[in-house]
Parts: structure tokens; sequence; C-alpha cells
């Protein structure tokens, strides 16, 4: 299942939109839950159905705005996946010059997928929320919030990934959608397979 986490800024207009934003998560969460309550009870009850609890851990993905892939050669913990590959990778261990001496030594307490989710989370946790399956998820689903491509004042401290557009005499910028779904791949490097915009449910 996916981890939801929401950071609330110091700021009133912050908090407030935290408070709108973790609202509509909670309910979300609610919805599912019960959903997934009805699922495991169809299968108790009736015999002639499969019975598989892990159907409830594999959440619908339509709700997304973009879903990031990852390489699964590069997830540490593909293992404890809820579908786990039926392919097992070698990963996290020394070049052969340490395994002449005694085998190979894997590479401990460093998962890439933490950490660059929170990078994600970092750069454009004003913009969107990014959910990922903490054990063995190949995927980072994002989120859009709510107005966050609405025009902003211009800042010359807020201008990256944004475009400015000017009115009269005033200016204003707007996320650059490009320019974030690159940067998604180019901070992921070698873990980011491919970036999936899903943009016929965009509505700004």
């Amino acid at each position: 299942s996916f981890i939801l986490e929401a950071q609330i800024r110091k700021s009133g207009q912050r908090k407030a939109f935290s408070r709108l934003v973790l609202f509509q998560m909670l309910q979300r969460v609610m919805t599912v839950a019960a959903e997934s309550l009805k699922v495991l009870e169809r299968q108790l009850m009736d015999g002639k159905q499969l019975q598989d609890v892990r159907v409830v851990m594999r959440p619908p993905l339509d709700a997304y705005d973009v879903l990031i892939h990852l390489n699964p050669k590069q997830v540490p913990l593909l293992s404890q996946a809820v579908d786990p590959p039926s392919v097992n990778f070698s990963r996290g261990v020394t070049a052969q010059s340490a395994a002449q001496s005694g085998g190979s030594l894997p590479v401990i307490d460093y998962n890439p997928v933490f950490l660059y989710l929170s990078e994600l989370r970092e750069a454009f946790g004003d913009l969107a929320l990014f959910f990922c399956d903490p054990y063995g998820g190949t995927l980072i689903a994002v989120l859009w919030k709510p107005k966050a491509f609405a025009p902003t004042p211009f800042k010359t401290s807020q201008v990256s990934a944004r475009t400015v557009k000017v009115t009269g005499n005033e200016a204003k910028t707007l996320p650059n959608v490009e320019a974030i779904l690159e940067d998604f791949r180019l901070l992921g490097k070698d873990l980011v397979k491919s970036v999936e915009a899903k943009m016929d449910k965009w509505s700004f």
C-alpha cells in the first residue's frame, strides 16, 4: 500500500492548504479501506473465488497524474513487493576483487528509492504529492496539488522549472510541466525507467 505523507508548513496559508490536501487524502483512504473490506468479505464468503488478500494491496492508478516507473534492478526491497518478479537480480555487491578474499559484500542501509522520493518531495512538494510502496514498489505515483498550476506573483527565488507570463505591468509565473517531467527523469538517473504523463486527466 502507498504511504501517505503530508508536510504542513508553518505559515497560516500553507497550513490551511495542507489541511485541505490531508483531508482529501484521508477521505481517499477511507474509501479504499471500505472497498477493500467488501472485496475480502466476498472472497471469504465465496469458496469458488481465488483467495488472494494481495488484491487489496494493488492500488488503482487511474487517479494519478504522472507515473514514474522505476528500474526493478535498482529497487533493493524488490523481493518484498506485493507481486515480486519471477526473475531475481544480483545487486548490491562489490567488484570481483573483493570476492576473491572472502565473498561478495552486500551494500546495506542504502535505498535509492527512498532517497529519490525524498528529493522529489523536497524539490516539488509545493506542486505535487508523491506516493510509493516502500516495500519493493517499482512505481512512484504523482498527484498534482489543487491550484498547483495557478499563476503566482513573479519572484526571482522561485523561477526554477517555471515560465514567466507578463500581463500589462504584472508578471506572474506558471510551472513548466515539460521541465518538471524532465527533472523527474534527471533526478532519478538510472533509477527511473520511464515517466508516464497522463495528460488526458489534467485540467489546468
